[in-house]
Parts: C-alpha cells; structure tokens; sequence
C-alpha cells in the first residue's frame, strides 16, 4: 500500500494529522501491520506503535519486525478483547489489512473504539477509501464499492466518529469527546448501543467481545487527547488515573521516577551494554508506573511493558505517560516469536506471582523468548534468588549475583567452581526488605 514508500506515505499523513508532528500523538496500535514497516517508520518520528499481526498462513510478519527493532507482538482482532486497556491510544491504523470492519455489527469497530482514547484518530487506508479510482480489479463494482463506504461511515457516525480528514487513499476518522453523542446512545433500539456497567472498560484479558460501545468514564475529565499533555511533558506527569490504583497518587509517581533513575544508574554499571546499540528490544516483565524504561528514555531502546492481568491495573497510566505495554498472565506463554527480545527486565515478579506460577517454567519462557547472548536484569526478594540462580545455571545462562548493603556499604565476593564468579550485592531497604540484583547473560560463560 506504500507505491512511494513508506516515508511518503507517512508524510501524507502527516498533513492530514497535523498532531502527528508536534508530540500530540505518541501511542499507536497498527492492525494487519504487515511487516511492520509503517510502525518502523514512526518510531524515527517519535511515536510508539504496537504493531499487531496473527501468526497465520502468512510469512512471520512480527519476527521481521522484532528482528528490525519494531515493537510488535502476536494477535488478532477475533472474538476476544485486545489485551490493552480502554481510552489509551492517540491513533489507529489500518492499512489493507483485511479485517472485515462492518462484519458482525461492527464488533470489531467497536473495540478499536474501546482502546481508542477521546480525540483520538482512525485511519483507514485502501481502495475502499478511494473506491471512485480503485473498484477495478476486486470482482465488484463501483456501486457496491460506494455502498460499502456508506455503509462504513455510518456506522462510525453512529459510534461517536466524525470524518476528520480525507485525502487520495487515506481517510482519518476522529473519535469524540463530546459527551452528548454518547447520551444518544441509551435511546432504545439505538445500534450499537451504549455498554452497560456490568463490565469492566479495561477488562481485557480473555474477556469476549460485546456489541456495544464503551463510553468514557466521565469522571475522567482529562484523558481525551486535547487534555493529555503533548511528548516529551506528558512523560512526568502524572495523570488522573493514578487516583484509581490502589495507593496511587502524584508523590508515589514521583518516588517511582525517582527510585528508577538511581536503579537505571546502576544497572548501567553491571550492565555495561545497556544504553548501546547492542540491546534495542527490552521487555520489563512486570512494570508498575513504567518508571524503569523512563530511566532509559534517552537510550537508543525500546521498551514493552507488562502488567500482570491478577495485578494492579497500572497499564493505563503507562499509556497515559506516552509508552506502550500489554497485559500477560506470565503463568502462559507470551505472545511473539522465539528469540526476539535483547533484554528482560523483573522486579518481585516471583514475589508477586510465585504463588501461581511455577518458576521454572517462568524461566523457561524467558529462555525462549530471549536473543542468545541477550541479558535478564532481576530484582527478587532473597527467598527466591538462590533458586533462580540455580535454575539459570541449569539452562546454561552465565550468572552474576550482586548484593549491596546499602547503609553499611558491605560487599562479599563468592566463587562458583567452573561456572562463574559470583559478586553479590544485596540493597536493604529502609524496613530491612532484602532486595537482590541478578544480573544474568544466556549462553555466555563469565570469567574473571
């Protein structure tokens, strides 16, 4: 769908949304993405983008992606919700990509709709939109074609989208944030009706589709797109959805920020090739207020940020700080290919899901899914350190163990026959919690 490449096709875009210039948008979900590359292209203009693919009769699209350093993951827009949370992209796009649209009473409409913040954009780009020069060629006719379209913008209309923009073979549909639209939508006998409060907006891991459409929380004033601040601001800036995580408010987003920065600083020091073109995919396994890939905003990285399904859910405020993220249950599998990420990041995952999940299969999807010679930075409480360094070691990864007493300034030194040498240094905090930063390298041996 590029004749003239991708940066051409971009650029048109671009002047169809101005805000795609000046940092309004920076979150974008890419279905049927192809191999990525309008996603690629994005990324050099400061926009994140969740590259979207099944892994079907095509080639493995999103392993070409993955091996360009294009965010991206496995899935499908079928008969379950996508796992992201409800009004958090600025933009979505469709470039031929196939998905029947007005099938089912446009169900699938309906959840873009659902991931689609207030104000945010929807572009659809192919012969559909320019049907007037394009039917030829699709055993059809120009008739239909316009039906189609008709058909397809009234649907839009009818869920609260007005054409924002429109130009050769792009359209860009935008949804509103004007409340009184969705009023309409209680009448009876409305299609597609207004959801009810049974479920909840940003319910989304295994939870069906519904024919119907989620209006805004409006006790949320400010998650539509003209309220969210432009990037690079909106990325400190703590925004109103924090008030609805349990012990969530702008001085524990602060302390988070800050705790991160010093953590980043030293993972930098054991983890000398963090920050250089030699780790590009980096996946922190089980983020809160994404403060760890903040630290490394100024890197030549990305990051994908996890929120555990049975967690707090904090991956809206993630999106709401201009990064991207998925929900997982890491007691299944991820969703990409094998060998993709150059790094994985932890934080008390065990702690937090070993009650659940069988560590050593935890483990072994990491081992799948990481790059030989890729890195795992782990910060775990003491009853679990030992356990996973053994494991590790077990799967043939090099180990090196820190511990540092923080208060005392105590270092201990402790050797491994024929494998490693272990440097352990343990961070108390201020409670007497026993922190530890594991630093392991898959299939590299370390010697000293």
């Amino acid at each position: 769908m590029f004749p003239k490449g991708v940066s051409a096709y971009v650029d048109l875009m671009q002047n169809l949304i101005p805000g795609m210039k000046d940092g309004t948008v920076r979150t974008a979900i890419n279905t049927g993405c192809g191999v990525a590359s309008w996603g690629g292209d994005l990324l050099d203009r400061g926009i994140l983008t969740v590259s979207l693919a099944p892994r079907d009769n095509h080639e493995p699209q999103v392993q070409f992606a993955l091996e360009w350093a294009i965010p991206a993951i496995l899935g499908i827009i079928s008969t379950q919700r996508l796992p992201f949370p409800s009004n958090s992209f600025d933009m979505a796009h469709c470039s031929r990509c196939l998905i029947p649209w007005m099938e089912f009473g446009g169900l699938y409409l309906l959840e873009i709709n659902r991931i689609l913040r207030p104000g945010g954009f929807w572009v659809l780009s192919g012969p559909l939109v320019n049907y007037q020069n394009r039917w030829r060629g699709w055993n059809t006719t120009v008739e239909e074609q316009k039906s189609d379209y008709d058909g397809l913008q009234k649907l839009l209309t009818s869920m609260c989208f007005k054409l924002y923009n429109k130009k050769d073979d792009i359209a860009v549909w935008q949804k509103t944030s004007n409340s009184s639209c969705y009023n309409r939508l209680a009448i009876p006998d409305a299609y597609p009706p207004k959801c009810d409060d049974s479920l909840e907006p940003d319910s989304a891991w295994y939870t069906p589709l519904r024919p119907c459409v989620v209006v805004p929380d409006p006790k949320l004033k400010k998650i539509g797109l003209k309220s969210v601040p432009k990037w690079p601001e909106r990325l400190h800036i703590a925004r109103e959805r924090m008030s609805q995580i349990h012990r969530g408010s702008a001085s524990a987003f602060k302390h988070d920020d800050s705790k991160w920065k010093v953590r980043a600083k030293h993972y930098k020091k054991v983890l000398p090739v963090l920050g250089t073109d030699k780790i590009r995919n980096v996946m922190d396994m089980n983020t809160v207020y994404r403060g760890f890939a903040a630290a490394l905003i100024d890197d030549l990285l990305w990051v994908m940020n996890v929120v555990s399904s049975y967690g707090a859910n904090t991956l809206a405020v993630v999106y709401d700080r201009g990064f991207i993220g998925t929900y997982h249950d890491w007691c299944e599998a991820f969703s990409t290919y094998p060998r993709t990420y150059d790094l994985l990041h932890l934080d008390g995952l065990f702690t937090a899901e070993g009650h659940r999940c069988d560590m050593k299969f935890v483990l072994s999807e990491m081992d799948r899914i990481l790059r030989p010679n890729g890195y795992v930075m782990m910060r775990e409480s003491s009853y679990f350190i030992d356990a996973i360094a053994t494991i590790a070691k077990g799967m043939r990864w090099g180990v090196s163990q820190r511990r540092h007493r923080v208060q005392h300034r105590e270092r201990e030194t402790i050797g491994l026959p024929k494998e490693a040498l272990v440097s352990v240094e343990q961070e108390f905090a201020v409670k007497s919690e026993g922190r530890h930063t594991l630093h392991v390298q898959q299939n590299c041996r370390i010697e000293v």
